[in-house]
């Protein structure tokens, strides 16, 4: 019997594509198995036939494959079709082999699977391998042996029934791809007599150096007396093949278990290494491992390995080759230097010296030498002042503001003609704690014509370089810029400033000449989307009331420059200058930015729209903030920095600056007057955020009188669609504010919800919480239309002046308080803006307050477009781990009292892709770690760790919901 078409949309509505009719190979995909064609579609694109195998994630278990099914395996069984879809379907049905069943559906669910792949012309090899690859399970070092499962004793069966020309077949594939334990183990069991022809092929100098080493450590640790000969042969393979990695790295494990009978051979591999042909200074070594994707700790880099075996064994004749590898500037592992000053101590001076002196990465040689008495060398390093290099030099300064003498030998460089000293000389300064060197800075600023030198001089001096008021900063500035000769030209070669449409002054003149390249030329220093602080005394003075022409044209110039970051400091000049003209495009423009993936743009973009600072683009901002808080991250992020930097300007929270800058549209307070033939009316919001008409009586109309004019009528028609983002907007600000606990005083609650016309309307539909000085509940209460607050038994309170509010959550209430406000907002048809009173509770049970694990969702598959949609939603945001490779992990964070939930995600890979699901959960102590997030297993998380007791009851009880509630959205997907 054909599908029905409702079993089939909701796996289109998950993958976007409800326009699927439009699709050429989607349609007629949902038209064979709906029956409402009988041949499968045939397509001779590759491409469209592809597309068919989106079907597949409608596949059940094997041995259930019933009509329907078959169906779909029809659908990708054209040779094309099977091509593009072999993948995917490996990929969803392997990992359904080892479901829990019956000895009977276990036969048939993997004879229904072989014969469809035997159909597909697939030999019996070929699909054991395809298991063994798409399984997962073999992407380690593990040899310990196999505890069977469903698919595992299927592999071993089909393994040991294999005939000798099978088993060449299967040597033949995986004597071609990376190492695989499942296979190494079933082959042992199977056949052990091949076990060594496998591991010869896979255990090559030519190979991956950490699985390499990885697989020889396993080995020798497993069974020294059998495979020690095989790690020997391989070894000296890789000394003939001049492979001294390999080598060095293969000596040092046979020498870690027979000393006697490898430690020379080590020394002459530590000595080979080092002295192999040098590809220059920045040579690095790969320590990722193509077996697990991941980076393998467990490996000494080979540089630092020779180094530290051959100064504890045969130190004296090292040291002069190091000086002659440093004179040749041969490249020598990073990691060897601290090696050197930490074993050699004082002795390592002059060698450090000499490194540094032939160009060796001073990031890794100044904090090696720095290891040891500053009175060895510190003398040494003036002469790297004058070093060709500016990473040098700039490393140096650091160490030099140390020395005794550093403020006077800083003063006699600050002379020097070339700029490159002085700018040294400068970054030494300004290290100095000393009111010395802030005079010998303030008196060389305005002299000093190299930017970057004065750039750091201002940043040391706060900005603080002239005293009186804008216009006098200003005029001195300009003047101190002129003769430095940093006004002669236009900042930018493309620039014509004869062009500008002019820029006005608070008093009514026009900028001069000078006046606007030195904003341009000071707006140009900047790195980070701000202000600069040169510049700020003259951006205060523009009337940007009247310099909108100006900032249109800045900003149209920065575009002409397809958004090139250097030229980033055009569109911020236009923010700090513009009108709301100018904001309007901007905020256009960051979201065309956002679709077309500019997202570099997009992030300077609402930077710059926070520093314009009118409520409108504040608004437009926190717009940004919320709408790409989990996808697009990087712009929410950006976009909620620049409001905190916005909201502490102002002396104020990020919270408190929303509430600021919540439209009134027209209202003062909680009404908008207007007249009728000289009768005063006035209007409000009723419980639906619609316009109410009230009278001179007090008597509300049924609707606005008819001898309005037709101008007031259309505005109040218009009312609430110019609402609708600003009600959408609030309703997710006071959800977020429910879950994270935000408290109000009650002056602030009152004078934003009693005085606001749409948090009035917001303040009537929930249920709200009052607590004492001392966090504890007092009493909960609704506000009524009048504005008076009442109980749940309708008794009437007036808010004590050292109280806070807080919306209700229900798992601060009683089932018997909370079953009372719900039959009252019941019988009064009061409907909530959000789940609140109805929403899920999960509270800790006593027997859990001690632990920090959970373990209750580890059942939750992750391969559901729809889980991910779910849990952005809520607030959770998927990350990297901090390995960056295949694991993954979904976190949530309360700001406001610095905890955050995890999520993690177990991972299997192969080598085309992966597929993961959840794992444990817990919380944690941002106040106590550094990481992002970690996974429980680190040794950070011991600290950071909360038990459940320590979490707070909502923060607990929405992150527990938001899985308990995903676990059913899957299960109905």
């Amino acid at each position: 019997m054909p599908y029905k078409k409702e079993a089939i949309l909701p796996l289109l509505e998950r993958l976007n594509l409800t326009n699927y009719e439009n699709i050429e190979p989607i349609r007629s995909g949902v038209d064979f198995l709906t029956g409402q064609i009988i041949s499968p579609p045939v397509f001779t694109s590759d491409d469209d036939a592809q597309k068919l195998g989106i079907f597949i994630h409608l596949l059940q278990v094997p041995e259930l494959w019933n009509d329907n099914d078959r169906l779909i395996l029809q659908l990708i069984s054209a040779p094309n079709a099977w091509k593009g879809s072999k993948h995917l379907f490996l990929t969803t049905i392997v990992p359904m082999m080892d479901q829990p069943g019956t000895s009977s559906s276990i036969v048939l669910r993997f004879s229904f699977f072989t014969s469809f792949l035997q159909q597909r012309g697939c030999t019996p090899e070929e699909i054991g391998s395809q298991l063994i690859r798409y399984s997962g399970d073999g992407n380690n070092f593990d040899l310990t042996p196999l505890k069977f499962t469903p698919l595992r004793k299927f592999l071993q069966d089909l393994l040991k029934s294999a005939e000798r020309y099978v088993v060449d077949d299967y040597l033949h594939t995986w004597k071609t791809k990376n190492w695989n334990s499942l296979f190494f183990r079933l082959l042992t069991k199977a056949h052990p007599e091949r076990e060594m022809e496998y591991l010869e092929n896979i255990v090559q100098p030519s190979g991956n150096l950490p699985d390499q080493y990885q697989l020889s450590k396993v080995l020798l640790q497993n069974n020294l007396q059998k495979y020690e000969s095989l790690v020997e042969n391989t070894t000296e393979k890789a000394t003939r093949l001049a492979n001294y990695a390999a080598a060095l790295q293969g000596y040092y494990l046979l020498a870690g278990h027979l000393p006697e009978k490898y430690n020379q051979r080590l020394l002459n591999a530590a000595y080979d290494y080092l002295n192999m042909p040098g590809v220059g200074i920045t040579q690095e070594e790969s320590g990722v491992s193509l077996v697990t994707g991941q980076w393998n700790f467990d490996i000494t880099p080979s540089g630092v390995l020779a180094v530290r075996e051959l100064l504890q064994r045969d130190r004296a004749a090292l040291l002069p080759l190091l000086y002659h590898l440093f004179t040749e500037k041969r490249y020598l592992h990073p990691g060897a230097f601290p090696l050197l000053a930490e074993e050699l101590k004082d002795g390592a001076v002059a060698l450090l010296l000499h490194a540094l002196e032939n160009d060796y990465d001073a990031k890794v040689v100044l904090p090696a030498l720095t290891q040891l008495p500053a009175g060895l060398y510190i003398d040494q390093l003036w002469p790297f002042t004058y070093h060709k290099l500016k990473s040098v030099r700039s490393l140096v300064a650091v160490v030099l503001a140390d020395h005794p003498q550093a403020l006077e030998k800083a003063a006699e460089l600050l002379q020097y003609k070339k700029a490159d000293q002085r700018l040294t000389a400068v970054q030494i300064l300004c290290r100095l704690d000393d009111p010395l060197a802030r005079e010998l800075l303030l008196q060389t600023l305005h002299k000093e014509v190299n930017d970057d030198a004065r750039d750091m001089m201002l940043e040391t001096l706060g900005g603080h370089t002239i005293t009186g008021s804008d216009e006098e900063v200003v005029t001195q500035l300009v003047t101190f810029a002129k003769k430095r000769h940093k006004l002669n030209k236009s900042a930018e070669k493309w620039l014509d400033d004869s062009t500008f449409p002019p820029l006005y002054l608070l008093n009514g003149d026009m900028l001069s000449t000078d006046m606007v390249r030195f904003l341009f030329y000071r707006m140009s220093r900047i790195k980070e989307v701000q202000a600069d602080v040169e510049a700020r005394p003259l951006l205060r003075m523009i009337d940007r009331t009247r310099s909108g022409a100006f900032a249109t044209h800045l900003f149209e110039m920065y575009g002409e420059q397809g958004g090139d970051a250097k030229y980033k400091y055009l569109m911020v000049l236009a923010a700090l200058t513009g009108d709301d003209v100018l904001a309007d495009k901007l905020r256009i423009a960051i979201q065309y930015w956002v679709d077309t993936k500019r997202l570099k743009m997009a992030e300077h973009g609402v930077t710059a729209l926070a520093l314009h600072g009118s409520d409108r683009s504040l608004r437009a901002v926190e717009f940004f903030s919320r709408r790409y808080r989990s996808r697009k991250s990087v712009v929410g992020a950006a976009a909620l920095a620049a409001l905190h930097t916005v909201a502490a300007e102002r002396g104020m929270t990020v919270h408190e600056l929303g509430d600021s800058i919540i439209p009134v549209f027209g209202f003062n307070g909680l009404y908008k007057h207007f007249e009728v033939k000289n009768d005063a009316y006035r209007a409000t919001l009723d419980s639906n955020f619609k316009p109410a008409y009230i009278n001179d009586h007090n008597r509300r109309l049924k609707a606005i009188p008819a001898a309005v004019s037709a101008e007031t009528k259309e505005m109040f028609k218009m009312l609430p669609k110019e609402m609708a983002d600003s009600i959408k907007l609030q309703t997710l600000r006071l959800e977020h504010f429910l879950v994270i606990q935000r408290k109000w005083s009650t002056a602030r609650w009152q004078q934003l919800f009693l005085e606001h016309p749409i948090m009035f309307v917001f303040a009537t539909r929930l249920v709200w919480a009052l607590f004492d000085e001392q966090e504890q509940l007092i009493t909960t209460f609704r506000c009524l239309e009048d504005a008076t607050l009442r109980t749940v038994a309708d008794t009437a309170i007036v808010l004590p002046e050292n109280a806070s509010i807080r919306i209700l959550h229900p798992v601060c209430l009683d089932t018997a308080v909370l079953q009372q406000w719900k039959r009252k907002f019941a019988d009064l048809q009061i409907a909530p803006v959000f789940p609140q009173l109805e929403r899920p509770v999960a509270s800790l049970s006593p027997q859990q307050a001690y632990n920090t694990l959970i373990h209750d969702f580890e059942d939750i598959s992750m391969e559901s477009e729809l889980l991910n949609r779910y849990m952005e939603q809520k607030g959770w945001k998927l990350s990297e781990g901090s390995d960056g490779k295949y694991v993954y992990a979904w976190h949530k964070t309360d700001d406001e009292q610095q905890l955050e939930v995890i999520m993690e995600m177990s991972s299997v890979s192969d080598e085309d892709s992966f597929r993961y699901k959840l794992g444990k959960l817990y919380f944690i102590d941002k106040t106590k770690t550094r990481q992002r997030w970690f996974r429980s297993t680190d040794k950070e998380a011991e600290d950071c760790l909360l038990p459940l007791k320590n979490v707070p009851p909502v923060f607990y009880s929405e992150a527990i919901t938001d899985i308990a509630v995903s676990r059913g959205k899957i299960a109905s997907a």
